[in-house]
């Protein structure tokens, strides 16, 4: 894949304003740029409890999770009990809810691969994870135990950033999983679209039959081309809300090819699990939480 690529579509999540959770963001190395869209981390925050103390909130935390088009490793890790799971999580076209239980230490360390990204890794046909959720050890590469223990005893995030990205990095020169220009051109219409266009379109634009293109797509992206424009358009609309001020709801349907706001309405529910105007007032939440609050910032580069 050609990093340049996915400058034209960067996966928007909503995570990060719940007080009683920390959620932060790093860039890969420039190697991985082209796989990798960041390495993250989700988990309790500590207090300091008189006695000198720390403690995990005695709250439960929920996240709203959105269809983005990407995979996930994740490693759920517990520092006090050293307990961990590795998994795989394969692409979705619905939002749902991810929650942990109040007093928890658990947290979550993972890898978020940019559409296609993670097929180079595993050399898999991607739909065979669409929509579930795996034991790593059955599905990945060798050697993947091991750094699950190094990441479970690594000191802070930054160090588990580089342990995971050198693992990366050394397992993707090992790889025999050929380019695809075939994919890298389908990616660019679509993302160059927003998402806006069909799969006839994209067929005979690539000189290829839709029967081809849905078994690309299913070997790369884990989901059809049909359902892959939506989610990318859907990631359109929302990065327009985000941008913030006041919105012009019939103007952002046109803009992103809808047939009326009735019809970005519906679109838009099928994915965000709520209205345009809820995921408009969840933004300025985020913005307000990290505008007043000190300390880590919510997204971090190298």
């Amino acid at each position: 894949m050609d990093p340049l690529l996915h400058s034209l579509f960067r996966p928007l999540q909503v995570n990060g304003s719940d007080p009683y959770t920390y959620y932060i963001e790093q860039e890969p190395s420039a190697a991985l740029r082209a796989y990798v869209a960041c390495y993250w981390e989700s988990g309790p925050v500590t207090k300091e409890v008189p006695e000198g103390n720390m403690r995990v909130s005695g709250r439960e935390a929920v996240d709203r999770v959105l269809p983005d088009g990407c995979t996930d490793i994740l490693l759920e890790y517990d520092p006090v009990s050293k307990h961990q799971e590795l998994s795989y999580c394969g692409a979705f076209t619905h939002p749902f809810v991810s929650t942990r239980q109040a007093g928890s230490e658990t947290r979550i360390f993972a890898v978020r691969f940019f559409p296609g990204g993670a097929h180079y890794f595993h050399g898999m046909p991607t739909h065979l994870f669409t929509g579930g959720n795996y034991r790593l050890e059955e599905i990945w590469p060798e050697n993947v135990e091991i750094i699950g223990e190094r990441i479970l005893e690594a000191r802070d995030f930054n160090e588990r950033v580089r342990i995971m990205d050198q693992y990366l990095n050394q397992l993707l020169l090992s790889r025999r999983t050929s380019d695809c220009d075939l994919m890298k051109n389908l990616l660019h219409r679509i993302f160059m679209s927003g998402g806006s266009v069909g799969v006839k379109e994209l067929a005979e634009r690539e000189a290829i039959s839709e029967r081809q293109l849905n078994r690309k797509f299913g070997q790369w992206i884990g989901i059809s081309p049909k359902k892959f424009s939506e989610v990318v358009r859907f990631q359109s609309v929302l990065h327009s809300i985000q941008s913030g001020g006041s919105v012009d709801w019939t103007g952002l349907a046109l803009k992103h090819s809808f047939f009326d706001q009735a019809h970005l309405i519906r679109d838009f529910r099928r994915f965000y699990g709520a209205s345009p105007l809820t995921a408009a007032k969840d933004f300025r939440k985020l913005s307000d939480f990290y505008n007043t609050r000190s300390g880590t910032p919510a997204i971090l580069k190298i």
